[in-house]
């Protein structure tokens, strides 16, 4: 079976010399508890964050029998320079991983961390543990409201001249009466649903920051 691990940066591919034995993914769904009166706590799913990826490799200083990439050997150091270099243009990088059976990992991501180890007698070699986190492309723009800066999709927001931008959910308050507030028809409550992503329109609370569009 034939494994792979590269990463690729403006349409440069790198494999890596040795391939790591594992690379761990780990998948997380967020969810938001309420407290229902004579339900008790709920649980609201709300979105599945981003993957997060991580492996320990090795960058041998001098070419070992057991390296990938013999043909185009390049030294531990140049891998840890070019790791460096990529990080501090801030930009995503394109990470692959195949089994030989198929493409398991093909996705952006931003190299979060890197912990580099030299051991003692193994002068020059290197051990990384890389933590990687998904990346995904968005255009966005900053909107400065009374209570503070807040982001959102340029795609998404459009300021309302008779709101602040942002408003803050007080007891009492429904989707529809803050829409009968800024639009003065309650039905066009689904605007402000659509704009801070609510997955339940009956399940707001004091205190929740709702951009209005």
């Amino acid at each position: 079976m034939s494994y792979s691990v590269s990463f690729n940066y403006n349409n440069e591919t790198h494999i890596l010399p040795v391939n790591p034995e594992q690379i761990e993914m780990s998948i997380v769904q967020a969810n938001e508890k309420y407290n229902i009166l004579k339900l008790g706590q709920i649980v609201v799913p709300t979105h599945m964050e981003l993957t997060k990826y991580s492996f320990d490799a090795e960058f041998p200083h001098n070419l070992r029998h057991y390296v990938e990439t013999a043909g185009d050997f390049k030294t531990s150091d140049y891998y840890l320079k070019l790791f460096s270099d990529w990080r501090k243009e801030l930009k995503p990088v394109l990470f692959k991983a195949s089994n030989g059976l198929e493409k398991v990992i093909d996705t952006l991501v931003l190299i979060e961390e890197l912990t580099i180890t030299e051991k003692a007698g193994e002068e020059g070699d290197k051990y990384v543990s890389f933590k990687l986190s998904e990346y995904k492309e968005f255009n966005y723009k900053t909107i400065q409201s009374e209570a503070g800066i807040i982001f959102g999709k340029s795609s998404e927001i459009e300021m309302n001249p008779k709101g602040t931008g942002l408003y803050v959910v007080v007891s009492g308050d429904s989707l529809w009466a803050i829409a009968k507030k800024y639009y003065g028809d309650g039905s066009k409550y689904n605007k402000i649903v659509e704009a801070n992503n609510i997955k339940n329109p009956s399940l707001i609370y004091p205190g929740q920051k709702l951009v209005i569009p």
